[in-house]
């Protein structure tokens, strides 16, 4: 009882901590997202549509509308986070990959994955790609996806 009671205290009790000030916060409602998107694809339609949110050294954030594959893709420093919205896919991930150019440093693209894992991909879904390992979205025929991908800097 006293235990409780002492852990009840600490959880209720002030914390003295400074308010912080946030000058860059971003709210992002899901909806909002996922209609913006959608209009620019019916604006401009297009196997892809990619609409950057925000786009900073250590992070970007990117609205992806997709009724095809992407290719391969390999990133040197920035891990993956997919957040799926709309539809359906397959993540190709992990293996090696073959055939590929350097697009920019430290970023690989095209070519073909080998010996990869499938993992399909549904509304609500979140995927985290870590930096350095290949994947690629498929896309089966007459289907789409819409997702949010969020590129994070690895630290050194």
């Amino acid at each position: 009882m006293k235990m409780s009671l002492i852990l009840l205290a600490l959880v209720l009790s002030p914390v003295d901590a400074a308010a912080q000030e946030v000058d860059d916060f971003i709210y992002l409602p899901s909806a909002r997202l996922v209609e913006a998107v959608r209009a620019a694809s019916a604006a401009a339609p297009a196997p892809v549509v990619a609409t950057t949110l925000e786009q900073r050294s250590d992070h970007a954030s990117i609205m992806v509308r997709r009724t095809e594959s992407s290719g391969p893709e390999r990133h040197e420093a920035f891990d993956d986070v997919y957040i799926v919205h709309e539809g359906a896919a397959v993540l190709v991930y992990g293996g090696t990959i073959e055939g590929a150019q350097t697009t920019e440093p430290g970023e690989l693209r095209g070519g073909t994955i080998t010996g990869g894992t499938r993992q399909a991909l549904a509304p609500g879904d979140v995927v985290v790609v870590p930096a350095e390992v290949p994947h690629q979205v498929v896309i089966e025929s007459g289907r789409s996806i819409i997702y949010h991908v969020i590129k994070v800097r690895r630290g050194k």
